[in-house]
Order: C-alpha cells, then sequence, then structure tokens
C-alpha cells in the first residue's frame, strides 16, 4: 500500500484550550491521508464546541463522546473506531 491510511487518535479531557492548536498541528501534515478520531472523554468544558468547526472544515476529522473513563479507555475507545493501518496516539495538549 503506497499511501496507508494513518489513524490519529486524540483523547480529551478538559483540554479546550489546547486542541485547536493540536488539531491544527494535524492539519499542518505534508502527508495527506489520515483520519483524525477525537475522544472527548466526558470533558465539562467546551471541548465539543471546539471540535465542531474543526468538523465543518474537514471531513478526516471525526468525534466521539463517551463517559469519563480515562485517558487509556478514551485512546481505546478510538482506536476501536479507527479504519487505519497505522495508529498514532496525540494528546489533546500536544
Amino acid at each position: 500500500m503506497e499511501n496507508p491510511l494513518i489513524s490519529i487518535i486524540v483523547p480529551c479531557y478538559n483540554q479546550a484550550q489546547y486542541l485547536d492548536e493540536c488539531l491544527q498541528s494535524v492539519l499542518d501534515q505534508t502527508y495527506p491521508n489520515w483520519e483524525c478520531i477525537i475522544v472527548n472523554d466526558g470533558s465539562p468544558d467546551n471541548t465539543e464546541d471546539v471540535v465542531k468547526k474543526w468538523l465543518a472544515n474537514d471531513s478526516r476529522y471525526k468525534y466521539f463522546y463517551k463517559e469519563n473513563g480515562g485517558v487509556s479507555a478514551a485512546r481505546n475507545f478510538g482506536i476501536e473506531r479507527a479504519k487505519g493501518e497505522w495508529i498514532l496516539p496525540l494528546d489533546g495538549d500536544d
């Protein structure tokens, strides 16, 4: 496979203030064949509002909400939904 799909998994809990920068870094990559799975791990902040504008502008972003279960559970939740040949974990505040 020449350009395999890369699944970028971004678990988030109360990281809305960092999320724009994180998701912009994904968009700025030169490799085009990716999906970015954002998992809101029950955040009480405005994570969902931040993510909505990214969803509207690029269909490679995917969003899921789950009850809070911790970063490992959120990452695994995203991995289960990934369609890529490769998985890249990326924290929402990176």
